[in-house]
């Protein structure tokens, strides 16, 4: 009877589980998972895994099954640092949105630009200055400041300005400082080129693909086309990129980084838009979905897709990436990377868009051109389609402590955490994922939607059911790896 008594397991631990095709994917708080056949899934749930049992050890190791106080602590400890290790440093991305004119009227364009000649746009000195100030508040030692626009390189006199300040302050203030650059690159030339990079200025740029894509979704109002134009820029910064690295061969200089977003004019070109990228010298891109903001929500009849589209696109991308792969050529998908961090590394990447809550107003600010703070770069997207719900307060009013004490910050912490979604709260792989409630707000007009039934959802849950399905398979497990050692998280990478 002892005997008998003693090769019995506890009942299971807190899991969430997910079919997919023949197996079980089950995941728990911290992060864990295991992948188990349909009579080992029923034996788990039904109580009959036993401690001679082959698979005892591997749920046992990972919490579940067999919980007590031994293995609780240990449990509580990799939750907090696979859930929250970004959490408690408070916030480190910070959007300054120096003009918003630009020389560009990119289809898709979240930031609903000005005309290039637009008087009223950019942010001065004074305000930049005020802006640099409050963030170095931040109790978090990491602070990327990030430039966007419009065009931000319009503004140059203020981008070198808070170059140079934010430089200054930081002998001081002693934080790991990364300023970035995103930019299409059109205006700048060698002597700021020189500047950017000496002054460790990280830079990224648009490239949607082929001149025939690119062209189409990013069309330039000056002589010459888009595509031209950025890959003739691209060749010119990486080729500076390595002069430097080869004359400070001690110091890290980062490399170019490109955007892309996948619009309809995309979707048939997945295998282009990547020969593309490796053509220009990238072994990396972002298959980033259109968003709910500014000039695409009036352009969406031309250019948008259901999320069924684009699932098909990224299936179909990704089995091209992981072939070119396995033939040794090394490239890495980033939103599945960021992924596969949580998943496989048990690390929280700090990636803002799949953290819960989001990291708005907690992990990023954005400072508008008229020195108006909003919770994040979605939120000043908001703005400028007539919500101003999203608004912290201004660098002319506003200290940091009644940035992150505010109403906005707080509600969209709530709105933003997956347990206070009922779907959320009981899925599979609620402990790698996240939402926007700035889009969800501006796509469905409430900050608490039905999830399951945005296009987010739908594209993220396509996500991980295809990681998890590759993830079975040994060899492109081993992809999925080598991809770990190879991109940062997001603290070491701004962008």
């Amino acid at each position: 009877m002892s005997s008998t008594k003693s090769m019995d397991c506890s009942r299971p631990g807190n899991l969430r589980f997910r079919k997919l095709r023949n197996k079980y994917i089950i995941t728990n708080e911290g992060g864990d998972w295991e992948t188990l056949s349909l009579t080992d899934f029923g034996r788990l749930i039904n109580g009959k895994i036993k401690k001679n049992d082959k698979i005892y050890s591997q749920l046992a190791d990972k919490n579940f099954i067999d919980i007590n106080k031994k293995n609780l602590a240990p449990q509580a400890s990799r939750y907090l640092d696979h859930n929250y290790s970004t959490y408690m440093q408070g916030p480190s991305l910070f959007i300054f949105v120096l003009t918003l004119r630009c020389n560009h009227r990119c289809l898709y364009c979240q930031a609903t630009p000005e005309r290039p000649r637009s008087k009223g746009f950019d942010m001065s000195e004074t305000t930049a200055k005020k802006a640099v100030d409050i963030i170095f508040r931040t109790p978090s030692q990491h602070i990327g400041i990030e430039f966007q626009g419009g065009e931000p390189t319009m503004n140059w006199p203020t981008l070198k300005f808070i170059v140079k300040y934010a430089n200054e302050l930081n002998k001081i203030k002693d934080k790991k400082l990364k300023t970035s650059l995103v930019s299409n690159l059109t205006l700048l030339d060698d002597k700021k080129i020189r500047f950017l990079i000496n002054n460790g200025v990280s830079i990224s740029c648009s490239l949607d693909g082929p001149a025939k894509v690119h062209n189409k979704n990013r069309p330039c109002l000056e002589k010459g086309t888009s595509y031209a134009s950025v890959s003739g820029q691209i060749k010119k910064i990486q080729s500076a990129i390595k002069q430097k690295r080869k004359a400070s061969p001690g110091k890290f200089v980062d490399e170019l980084n490109a955007i892309l977003t996948v619009s309809k004019f995309s979707l048939p070109y997945g295998k282009e838009i990547i020969a593309a990228y490796r053509k220009n010298g990238f072994n990396k891109i972002f298959l980033r979905q259109l968003s709910p903001f500014g000039l695409e929500r009036n352009m969406f009849d031309q250019i948008g897709y259901t999320a069924d589209n684009f699932i098909v696109f990224y299936r179909k991308t990704m089995d091209h990436i992981l072939a070119l792969n396995l033939e040794g050529n090394f490239f890495i998908e980033r939103s599945s990377a960021y992924a596969l961090k949580k998943i496989l590394g048990g690390i929280d990447p700090g990636y803002f868009e799949m953290r819960s809550p989001c990291g708005a107003g907690i992990g990023q600010m954005a400072f508008n051109y008229d020195g108006a703070i909003y919770s994040c770069d979605e939120g000043r997207m908001a703005f400028r389609m007539g919500y101003e719900n999203f608004l912290l307060g201004n660098v002319k009013d506003n200290n940091f402590n009644q940035l992150i004490d505010n109403p906005v910050t707080k509600t969209l912490c709530v709105a933003s955490c997956l347990d206070n979604h009922v779907s959320c709260s009981d899925c599979a792989y609620k402990p790698y994922c996240g939402t926007c409630p700035v889009a969800n707000f501006v796509e469905y007009d409430t900050i608490f939607p039905q999830i399951p039934n945005t296009d987010r959802c739908k594209i993220n849950m396509a996500m991980f059911d295809y990681l998890f399905s590759k993830i079975q398979n040994k060899k492109y497990r081993a992809v999925f790896e080598n991809w770990l050692e190879k991109i940062p998280s997001v603290d070491d990478s701004q962008n």
